[in-house]
């Protein structure tokens, strides 16, 4: 009943709306009637947010499922499109409630309690228990549920601004406690919301029993407009009336086309028709307007599993889009579900380095580091060579006069098969760009092998340098240097990577990255 939607470089917008049941004309024009014209301009995932249902109604959960197949029929019926767009039920996407329980271990408490909507609903539902933490951490959800797609708006009206100020503080905490670009800070995309009152004169709502279906039949809506409140206004039907303040007039502005809503509401200022012709009129207009929704509905309801199906097809691609944000999101958390060979070689290196340890070596001390070798095959440098220094060791910091001497390893550090002359110096990331500094002795080494560490020290990227990639520049360096150590830098961008010595050309040493065989 669905495709999948075409990869496109649109901008992409999610919403959600909790499955209450069928749709009335106020959560049209509040939001689903915006949705449908962001189809061709954006790329779109729309979701029943049947968890969210659970904040308010945990106690009776009976209709839940069969609200999320009215939601579904009557955004089908309003022109929601799976070919467009993706359709999907929250709770079939299981990354949504593995962010939400990530994002509440870093989320502060007075976060969710200054949230306007917080003990605004807790007044409005009271007699409900809504003293839980599902209650209390709905915002939250709400956040996980729009940072999971990594979206660049969120469609919503005035009232939920706050809400999404609330995901943007929460990716900026995220990105900034691990240093991070996963989560993208969403703008917000307000929905034009005209006013639109209930048959009563009061808010839209089903619990004042006031509502206009959005599928209802043509002779159901025409019912309920024609007795309509007028608030009080015209009790003699020559005395000129406000539009402002009908609810009449507010389908009118809604659903009528401008130039009929125009001379309708010129019509009751100037009392020049009754409030019945008005009420007609609008019925009319309200009809013409829905009764396509209703009979759409009507062919949808004829076929539940094949919308069910479709439902499951849709919450199986948005799953496979969250799961992409959730690989960046557990691989910043270190919880990835896959260990890569460079993690079991980590692995490895920290036993080894324990080992060593245990034998009374104190590394944070180069003389100790020195020593290292004694304890360790060739093979298992190799296979550990990244976790030689520690992570909880501190890299030099860059100065103008190269890096300090402790921070300079030398044989018997590394003792390979023939006995080779090996030098070994580590260097941080430059703060300014990808860039790590060395200074060398103007001695003659077999080998090179460069640790360019991160500013944290939490990884290692190791060049083992064989002489035919720097004897000649080198030579020249001293020359020049005379009394000095040489200058040397390695350079990365879009993952390549250079050696510049002296004031040589740089020569390019990705391949040289990890590769032990000069050792050998």
């Amino acid at each position: 009943m669905s495709d999948n939607v075409a990869p496109t470089n649109r901008p992409r917008v999610l919403s959600g709306m909790r499955p209450t049941g069928k749709l009335h004309l106020g959560n049209y024009m509040g939001a689903l009637a915006n949705w449908v014209n962001l189809q061709d301009a954006y790329e779109c995932y729309f979701f029943i947010a049947d968890y969210h249902a659970l904040t308010t109604d945990y106690a009776d959960p009976s209709r839940i499922k069969l609200n999320t197949i009215d939601v579904a029929l009557d955004w089908l019926a309003a022109g929601l499109d799976p070919q467009r767009s993706t359709i999907f039920i929250q709770s079939h996407v299981p990354q949504h409630a593995e962010l939400h329980l990530l994002f509440s271990m870093i989320t502060p408490l007075g976060w969710l309690e200054r949230v306007p909507t917080y003990k605004e609903q807790q007044e409005n539902l009271s007699s409900k228990d809504l003293t839980t933490y599902g209650f209390l951490g709905y915002p939250l959800l709400q956040s996980a549920d729009i940072l999971l797609y990594q979206p660049q708006y969120v469609p919503v009206g005035q009232d939920q601004v706050a809400h999404v100020e609330l995901t943007r503080e929460v990716a900026r905490r995220f990105n900034s406690l691990y240093k991070s670009t996963v989560f993208p800070e969403p703008e917000v995309l307000l929905t034009p919301s005209p006013k639109l009152t209930g048959t009563d004169g009061r808010k839209m709502s089903k619990s004042y029993g006031n509502t206009i279906g959005l599928t209802e039949s043509p002779k159901a809506v025409e019912a309920k407009v024609l007795s309509m409140s007028t608030n009080g206004q015209r009790a003699i039907q020559s005395d000129p009336g406000n539009p402002d303040l009908c609810p009449v007039a507010d389908l009118h502005k809604a659903f009528s086309l401008p130039v009929i809503a125009v001379e309708w509401l010129s019509n009751c200022r100037a009392a020049r028709s009754t409030c019945s012709e008005c009420r007609r009129a609008a019925a009319t207009s309200v009809q013409q307007h829905i009764t396509p929704f209703f009979e759409r509905r009507q062919q949808y309801e004829a076929d539940i599993p094949g919308v069910w199906d479709m439902l499951r097809e849709q919450s199986r691609k948005a799953e496979a889009r969250a799961e992409q944000t959730m690989l960046e999101a557990r691989k910043v958390l270190d919880l990835s579900r896959i260990l890569t060979a460079e993690e079991a070689r980590t692995f490895q290196a920290r036993m080894a380095v324990q080992q060593v340890a245990a034998k009374g070596y104190d590394f944070a001390s180069s003389t100790s580091l020195w020593q290292l070798g004694a304890f360790l095959t060739e093979a298992a440098v190799r296979k550990a060579w990244q976790q030689l220094i520690p992570a909880d060791i501190a890299l030099s910091e860059p100065t103008t006069a190269g890096f300090s001497p402790e921070r300079v390893y030398e044989e018997p550090l590394i003792l390979p098969a023939k006995k080779k002359r090996v030098f070994a110096t580590a260097a941080a990331e430059s703060e300014d760009s990808a860039e790590w500094r060395f200074s060398i002795p103007t001695k003659s080494y077999d080998v090179w092998v460069l640790l360019c560490g991160s500013d944290n020290g939490n990884w290692l990227n190791d060049f083992i340098v064989p002489p035919k990639y720097f004897v000649e520049s080198f030579a020249k360096a001293k020359k020049a240097t005379k009394t000095g150590p040489v200058p040397v830098a390695v350079h990365e961008q879009s993952g390549e990577f250079t050696l510049t010595v002296g004031d040589a050309a740089p020569v390019d040493i990705t391949t040289l990255l990890s590769n032990y065989t000069p050792l050998k």
